[in-house]
């Protein structure tokens, strides 16, 4: 599972737009589709669903962005690990979140937050899968720099 720093960091890149074209499908939606007067947006629970989702995006984007300035100088491998897991699992839940907006339409094939989802799924399972990568990779070597 080492030796696979550049396909991470790779994967979790994508898993950034991945997020961000859910959480722009969602605040679209949000804004067009009307449930009793009004606009989906308009309810507070989507807001907070919409300003966690932001906030996740960012962070994804600023983590990834870090690790590859580390990966440019030679360094950040572990680092590289960790930013997959996270962005990973960040991207599945932003991407349920949109479906959840969405509501019944989240699931359905028509609309593309459901092929995100799938999309975000699978990007934990690429290039190591999350738990084989937290415990043979990451925990390792925060255990061997330890001491």
């Amino acid at each position: 599972m080492e030796g696979f720093e550049n396909g991470r960091l790779q994967t979790a890149a994508r898993a950034v737009g991945v997020m961000q074209a859910a959480y722009e499908a969602a605040l679209e939606y949000a804004h067009n589709r009307k449930v009793f007067g009004s606009s989906v947006f308009d309810y507070e629970l989507t807001q907070v669903k919409l300003g966690r989702m932001a906030v996740l995006v960012q962070a994804g984007r600023q983590f990834s962005y870090s690790v590859a300035r580390l990966m440019a100088k030679g360094e950040g491998a572990t680092e590289a690990s960790m930013v997959k897991a996270y962005v990973c699992k960040a991207a599945e839940w932003v991407a349920r979140e949109a479906m959840q907006i969405h509501g019944g339409y989240g699931y359905a094939e028509e609309y593309p937050v459901s092929r995100l989802y799938v999309d975000a799924r699978v990007l934990s399972i690429f290039e190591g899968a999350d738990e084989t990568l937290c415990l043979k990779v990451i925990a390792r070597r925060l255990c061997d720099a330890a001491g």
